[in-house]
Protein backbone atom coordinates (compact mmCIF):
# COMPACT_ATOMS: atom_id res chain seq x y z
CA UNK A 1 0.00 0.00 0.00
CA UNK A 2 1.08 3.32 -0.80
CA UNK A 3 1.91 6.09 1.91
CA UNK A 4 0.44 9.58 0.93
CA UNK A 5 2.86 11.83 2.21
CA UNK A 6 1.80 15.20 2.69
CA UNK A 7 4.03 18.20 3.15
CA UNK A 8 3.36 22.32 3.37
CA UNK A 9 1.18 23.28 0.32
CA UNK A 10 2.15 25.51 -1.95
CA UNK A 11 0.53 28.68 -2.67
CA UNK A 12 1.41 29.65 -6.38
CA UNK A 13 1.31 33.81 -5.87
CA UNK A 14 -1.41 35.26 -8.18
CA UNK A 15 0.56 38.83 -9.63
CA UNK A 16 4.33 37.75 -9.76
CA UNK A 17 5.82 37.24 -12.74
CA UNK A 18 7.97 34.76 -11.39
CA UNK A 19 8.14 32.37 -14.17
CA UNK A 20 10.87 33.80 -16.08
CA UNK A 21 13.17 33.70 -12.37
CA UNK A 22 14.62 30.37 -12.95
CA UNK A 23 15.69 27.36 -14.39
CA UNK A 24 15.82 24.26 -12.87
CA UNK A 25 17.53 21.12 -14.40
CA UNK A 26 17.28 17.39 -13.00
CA UNK A 27 19.59 14.60 -14.54
CA UNK A 28 19.29 11.10 -13.69
CA UNK A 29 21.56 8.10 -14.78
CA UNK A 30 20.15 5.02 -16.33
CA UNK A 31 17.53 6.77 -18.38
CA UNK A 32 17.68 3.81 -21.68
CA UNK A 33 18.05 7.61 -23.48
CA UNK A 34 20.32 8.16 -26.14
CA UNK A 35 21.48 11.29 -28.29
CA UNK A 36 20.12 13.85 -26.61
CA UNK A 37 19.61 17.46 -27.75
CA UNK A 38 18.23 20.87 -25.85
CA UNK A 39 17.88 24.43 -27.40
CA UNK A 40 16.01 27.52 -25.86
CA UNK A 41 14.33 30.04 -27.13
CA UNK A 42 15.43 33.33 -25.44
CA UNK A 43 12.99 36.19 -26.11
CA UNK A 44 11.78 34.78 -29.16
CA UNK A 45 8.61 32.52 -28.99
CA UNK A 46 9.07 28.53 -28.91
CA UNK A 47 11.05 27.30 -31.36
CA UNK A 48 8.92 25.23 -33.59
CA UNK A 49 11.04 24.10 -36.47
CA UNK A 50 13.92 23.23 -33.78
CA UNK A 51 11.16 20.94 -32.69
CA UNK A 52 10.40 19.65 -36.15
CA UNK A 53 14.20 19.30 -36.89
CA UNK A 54 14.48 16.48 -34.07
CA UNK A 55 10.92 15.19 -34.68
CA UNK A 56 12.63 14.32 -38.22
CA UNK A 57 15.52 12.98 -36.66
CA UNK A 58 13.32 10.17 -34.29
CA UNK A 59 13.94 12.30 -31.17
CA UNK A 60 11.25 13.60 -29.02
CA UNK A 61 10.13 15.91 -26.04
CA UNK A 62 11.07 14.89 -22.99
CA UNK A 63 10.89 17.59 -21.16
CA UNK A 64 10.31 21.63 -21.60
CA UNK A 65 9.52 24.26 -19.54
CA UNK A 66 9.37 28.61 -19.60
CA UNK A 67 12.70 29.62 -17.67
CA UNK A 68 14.98 32.57 -17.67
CA UNK A 69 16.27 31.31 -21.37
CA UNK A 70 13.02 31.38 -22.43
CA UNK A 71 11.34 28.61 -23.95
CA UNK A 72 13.60 25.68 -22.29
CA UNK A 73 13.33 22.10 -24.54
CA UNK A 74 14.87 18.58 -24.30
CA UNK A 75 14.76 16.40 -27.09
CA UNK A 76 15.94 12.55 -26.79
CA UNK A 77 16.12 8.92 -28.70
CA UNK A 78 15.38 5.59 -26.48
CA UNK A 79 11.77 6.32 -25.48
CA UNK A 80 9.36 3.56 -26.09
CA UNK A 81 6.86 6.36 -27.61
CA UNK A 82 5.92 6.09 -31.74
CA UNK A 83 4.36 9.25 -32.13
CA UNK A 84 3.91 12.72 -30.23
CA UNK A 85 1.81 16.38 -31.15
CA UNK A 86 2.16 19.35 -29.12
CA UNK A 87 -0.12 22.34 -28.53
CA UNK A 88 1.24 25.86 -28.08
CA UNK A 89 -1.47 28.03 -27.48
CA UNK A 90 -2.52 31.30 -25.16
CA UNK A 91 -6.06 29.06 -23.57
CA UNK A 92 -6.34 25.68 -22.58
CA UNK A 93 -6.67 23.43 -25.54
CA UNK A 94 -9.16 21.26 -24.11
CA UNK A 95 -10.79 20.06 -27.13
CA UNK A 96 -7.52 19.38 -28.61
CA UNK A 97 -6.56 17.08 -25.49
CA UNK A 98 -9.44 15.24 -25.74
CA UNK A 99 -9.68 14.79 -28.92
CA UNK A 100 -6.00 13.34 -28.46
CA UNK A 101 -7.16 11.14 -25.43
CA UNK A 102 -9.15 9.76 -28.14
CA UNK A 103 -6.62 8.66 -30.36
CA UNK A 104 -4.70 6.97 -27.82
CA UNK A 105 -2.22 10.32 -26.93
CA UNK A 106 -1.42 10.88 -23.20
CA UNK A 107 0.41 13.85 -21.53
CA UNK A 108 3.84 13.66 -21.20
CA UNK A 109 5.13 17.21 -20.68
CA UNK A 110 3.24 20.42 -19.49
CA UNK A 111 4.10 23.82 -18.96
CA UNK A 112 3.03 27.71 -19.06
CA UNK A 113 3.95 31.13 -19.35
CA UNK A 114 2.21 33.84 -18.39
CA UNK A 115 0.56 33.67 -21.77
CA UNK A 116 1.47 30.57 -22.97
CA UNK A 117 0.27 26.62 -22.63
CA UNK A 118 2.55 23.64 -24.29
CA UNK A 119 1.53 20.60 -24.01
CA UNK A 120 3.41 17.57 -25.28
CA UNK A 121 1.30 14.67 -25.70
CA UNK A 122 2.70 11.45 -26.89
CA UNK A 123 1.56 7.55 -28.22
CA UNK A 124 2.36 3.92 -26.72
CA UNK A 125 3.44 5.75 -23.40
CA UNK A 126 3.44 3.95 -19.82
CA UNK A 127 0.20 5.88 -19.10
CA UNK A 128 -3.85 4.52 -19.51
CA UNK A 129 -5.69 6.96 -18.17
CA UNK A 130 -5.39 10.64 -16.93
CA UNK A 131 -7.18 12.88 -14.91
CA UNK A 132 -6.86 16.71 -15.36
CA UNK A 133 -7.22 19.19 -12.53
CA UNK A 134 -6.82 23.34 -12.47
CA UNK A 135 -6.32 25.17 -9.23
CA UNK A 136 -5.18 26.69 -6.05
CA UNK A 137 -2.28 24.49 -4.98
CA UNK A 138 -3.94 25.31 -1.45
CA UNK A 139 -6.94 23.66 -2.60
CA UNK A 140 -5.62 20.70 -4.35
CA UNK A 141 -4.89 18.31 -1.59
CA UNK A 142 -8.54 16.30 -1.79
CA UNK A 143 -8.13 16.18 -5.03
CA UNK A 144 -4.80 14.73 -4.84
CA UNK A 145 -5.43 12.20 -2.47
CA UNK A 146 -8.74 10.72 -3.82
CA UNK A 147 -6.72 9.69 -7.50
CA UNK A 148 -3.99 8.58 -5.19
CA UNK A 149 -6.17 6.17 -3.33
CA UNK A 150 -7.37 5.12 -7.26
CA UNK A 151 -3.66 4.30 -8.07
CA UNK A 152 -2.76 7.60 -10.29
CA UNK A 153 -0.03 9.40 -9.83
CA UNK A 154 1.03 13.33 -10.07
CA UNK A 155 2.88 13.24 -13.86
CA UNK A 156 2.81 16.77 -14.63
CA UNK A 157 2.42 20.32 -13.41
CA UNK A 158 2.35 23.69 -14.48
CA UNK A 159 1.61 27.02 -13.24
CA UNK A 160 0.06 29.84 -15.06
CA UNK A 161 -1.64 33.16 -13.61
CA UNK A 162 -2.12 31.83 -10.17
CA UNK A 163 -3.45 28.39 -11.54
CA UNK A 164 -1.48 25.03 -10.82
CA UNK A 165 -2.39 22.76 -13.21
CA UNK A 166 -2.01 18.79 -12.35
CA UNK A 167 -2.00 16.33 -14.43
CA UNK A 168 -3.00 12.45 -13.02
CA UNK A 169 -2.31 9.51 -14.93
CA UNK A 170 -2.82 5.45 -13.93
CA UNK A 171 0.79 3.62 -14.50
CA UNK A 172 2.79 1.28 -12.91
CA UNK A 173 6.18 3.25 -13.40
CA UNK A 174 5.79 4.24 -9.49
CA UNK A 175 4.81 2.64 -6.35
CA UNK A 176 4.44 5.88 -4.09
CA UNK A 177 4.49 9.65 -4.33
CA UNK A 178 5.24 12.52 -2.00
CA UNK A 179 5.40 16.36 -2.65
CA UNK A 180 6.89 18.87 -0.66
CA UNK A 181 7.59 22.91 -1.09
CA UNK A 182 10.01 25.27 0.49
CA UNK A 183 10.32 28.91 0.03
CA UNK A 184 14.46 28.85 0.13
CA UNK A 185 16.58 26.72 -2.28
CA UNK A 186 18.09 25.15 1.28
CA UNK A 187 14.70 24.08 2.25
CA UNK A 188 13.73 22.27 -0.70
CA UNK A 189 17.21 21.01 -0.78
CA UNK A 190 16.58 19.35 2.96
CA UNK A 191 13.63 17.67 1.74
CA UNK A 192 15.07 16.30 -1.40
CA UNK A 193 18.08 14.67 0.24
CA UNK A 194 15.83 13.40 3.06
CA UNK A 195 13.07 11.50 0.51
CA UNK A 196 16.30 10.53 -2.06
CA UNK A 197 17.76 9.00 1.08
CA UNK A 198 14.52 6.99 1.66
CA UNK A 199 14.53 5.52 -2.22
CA UNK A 200 12.26 8.89 -3.58
CA UNK A 201 13.46 10.04 -6.95
CA UNK A 202 12.57 13.94 -8.72
CA UNK A 203 9.93 13.86 -11.18
CA UNK A 204 9.47 17.50 -11.23
CA UNK A 205 11.09 20.37 -9.47
CA UNK A 206 9.05 24.22 -10.29
CA UNK A 207 9.14 27.61 -8.67
CA UNK A 208 6.02 29.77 -8.76
CA UNK A 209 5.07 32.85 -6.83
CA UNK A 210 8.00 32.69 -3.93
CA UNK A 211 8.33 28.65 -3.32
CA UNK A 212 9.44 25.75 -4.51
CA UNK A 213 7.50 22.76 -5.36
CA UNK A 214 8.83 19.12 -5.90
CA UNK A 215 7.27 15.98 -6.72
CA UNK A 216 8.82 12.72 -6.19
CA UNK A 217 8.44 8.97 -6.57
CA UNK A 218 9.67 5.74 -5.71
CA UNK A 219 9.97 4.11 -9.15
CA UNK A 220 9.01 0.35 -9.73
CA UNK A 221 10.69 -2.19 -9.17
CA UNK A 222 12.89 -0.83 -6.62
CA UNK A 223 15.27 1.29 -9.16
CA UNK A 224 16.83 4.27 -7.24
CA UNK A 225 19.08 5.54 -10.06
CA UNK A 226 21.35 8.81 -9.06
CA UNK A 227 20.24 11.79 -9.55
CA UNK A 228 21.16 15.29 -9.68
CA UNK A 229 19.87 18.89 -10.05
CA UNK A 230 20.81 22.47 -10.65
CA UNK A 231 19.20 25.72 -9.87
CA UNK A 232 19.94 28.81 -11.98
CA UNK A 233 23.41 27.20 -13.48
CA UNK A 234 25.80 30.08 -14.54
CA UNK A 235 26.23 28.33 -17.56
CA UNK A 236 23.89 25.45 -18.21
CA UNK A 237 25.80 24.43 -21.59
CA UNK A 238 28.84 23.33 -19.98
CA UNK A 239 26.41 21.92 -17.10
CA UNK A 240 24.76 19.19 -19.26
CA UNK A 241 27.74 18.52 -21.24
CA UNK A 242 29.49 17.50 -17.87
CA UNK A 243 26.36 14.88 -17.22
CA UNK A 244 26.30 13.71 -20.38
CA UNK A 245 29.89 13.09 -19.69
CA UNK A 246 29.56 11.16 -16.83
CA UNK A 247 26.09 8.91 -18.16
CA UNK A 248 23.38 11.36 -17.09
CA UNK A 249 20.54 12.85 -19.02
CA UNK A 250 18.36 15.20 -18.44
CA UNK A 251 15.10 14.41 -17.10
CA UNK A 252 13.19 17.43 -16.29
CA UNK A 253 13.48 21.14 -16.94
CA UNK A 254 11.64 23.61 -14.52
CA UNK A 255 10.95 27.21 -14.15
Amino acid sequence: MKKHILFISLLCLVGLNATAENLIVVTQQETGFYSQSWFCSGSSPIQEEEIKKNWNEDRYINSIAYTSRGWFVTMVKGVKWTNQAYRYSGSWPDDWIHEKFRDGYKITSLAASDYQWMVVMSKNTDYTTQEICSAPWSSLSEWITKWWNNDYYITSIACKNGMWTVVMSKTDLYTDQAYMSSSTVGGIEEKIKKKWNEGFRIIALEYSGSEYLCIMCKLAKGKTPMQKYQINPSDVKTMIKKEWDGDYNVVYIGG
